[in-house]
C-alpha cells in the first residue's frame, strides 16, 4: 500500500459541493466548507476510477482534521 494518506469523497446534500476528506474522518460530522450544512462522512460506495480521481481534483474542498 502506498504512503500516501486515503481520502473519500462525497457530495453536500444541500449545495452539492463535491467534498473530499481523510478516509480517517469516516463516520464523523464535519461542516460542509461552501455552505455550512453538517454532514456525517460515509464510505465510498464504490472506488474510483484514476480518471475519477484526477478529475476530482481540480473540483472538490478537502477538509483536514485542523479544519474541525
Amino acid at each position: 500500500m502506498s504512503d500516501e494518506k486515503l481520502f473519500v469523497s462525497f457530495i453536500c446534500t444541500s449545495c452539492r459541493q463535491e467534498i473530499e476528506a481523510s478516509a480517517s474522518m469516516i463516520g464523523q460530522t464535519v461542516e460542509c466548507p461552501a455552505c455550512g450544512t453538517h454532514l456525517v462522512v460515509k464510505p465510498p460506495e464504490q472506488t474510483p476510477t484514476q480518471a475519477q480521481l484526477d478529475a476530482m481534483k481540480s473540483r472538490t474542498i478537502r477538509i483536514e482534521l485542523s479544519d474541525l
